[in-house]
């Protein structure tokens, strides 16, 4: 049976505990927010690339753009897939889940005809787990404002695919869900789907859209765009979901803790009132002790 002492500092530890749990989701909400707004940003620019991009592929001219990763040389088809996790736990199956969709991504192709680049170090320890071994690890940006510095490190070795002949590359990350846990995503960049990028009303302008210099250049530059803008955008929707994850995490760890704290309370008056009762009782016991040796004995 604990003490009264032993109590209060179980007490005093678990409602600490509770600050730093409440201050851990503060902390995932307002990083949740700035990574919305991050990918709130980007969508202007992403509806013009694409606009562009669907002006330039409904021309009937054939082109082969140079940013394509495919190569005329290629022997055997590689795959190649970026996936984004995190650096930090606290945050559930986060980085479990999303080994596994690469996993489920891969199936069907051999173990040497895939390439994995991580974005997270427990995503690659996650992906090492189940024998998936990235040839790059990247951390994670610390906040919206560093991710245009980590996809300057991981875009120049995605070029660097193009020689060995990576003809499909894949992006895998989790995606926020309003109001619930987020879920793993995996969507195809490589070989280029034209019908991605065909407007399905009429053009947004009053003058029909037309380009200067050669088609394949410009072809090529906003492709390349559009693959920043995809990774911007999957960072930064990442992100959000891990802080999700984490928020998530918090909640149902503050919960716990007030089942605790309840517990713990409940446990001290109990004790705290067997205590006073007792001290009462030898109280009690010493009147009446007392009151009997007062009283004069009959001969």
């Amino acid at each position: 049976m604990p003490t009264l002492d032993s109590l209060r500092h179980t007490v005093a530890t678990v409602e600490n505990l509770q600050g730093i749990v409440r201050t851990m989701k503060t902390l995932a909400a307002v990083s949740i927010r700035q990574y919305e707004q991050a990918v709130a940003a980007v969508a202007d620019y992403e509806r013009a690339v694409r606009l562009a991009l669907a002006a330039l592929l409904s021309e009937t001219a054939p082109v082969r753009p140079q940013s394509d990763l495919s190569a005329s040389r290629v022997r055997e088809p590689v795959v190649g897939v970026v996936a984004f996790g995190s650096d930090h736990g606290l945050c559930g199956r986060f980085n479990e889940d999303l080994a596994e969709q690469v996993r489920a991504a891969l199936a069907g192709f051999p173990a040497h005809g895939h390439r994995i680049l991580a974005v997270g170090v427990r995503l690659a320890a996650a992906l090492e787990s189940l024998g998936l071994v990235p040839e790059q690890t990247f951390y994670t940006p610390a906040a919206a404002t560093g991710i245009v510095q980590t996809l300057r490190q991981l875009l120049p070795t995605l070029e660097q695919w193009r020689n060995p002949g990576v003809v499909r590359l894949l992006l895998c990350q989790q995606r926020p869900q309003a109001g619930m846990r987020p879920t793993p995503h995996t969507l195809a960049l490589l070989p280029l789907d034209p019908a991605m990028f065909h407007s399905p009303g009429p053009w947004p302008g009053r003058s029909l859209p037309g380009h200067y210099g050669d088609r394949a250049t410009l072809l090529s530059t906003l492709l390349s765009e559009w693959l920043f803008i995809a990774f911007f955008r999957a960072c930064a929707e990442s992100l959000a979901s891990e802080h999700a994850s984490r928020l998530l995490a918090m909640q149902n760890a503050e919960r716990n803790i007030e089942d605790k704290l309840t517990a713990l309370h409940t446990l001290y008056h109990q004790q705290r009132q067997e205590a006073i009762t007792t001290e009462l009782l030898d109280v009690i016991v010493g009147f009446e002790a007392m009151m009997g040796l007062s009283q004069p004995t009959s001969a």
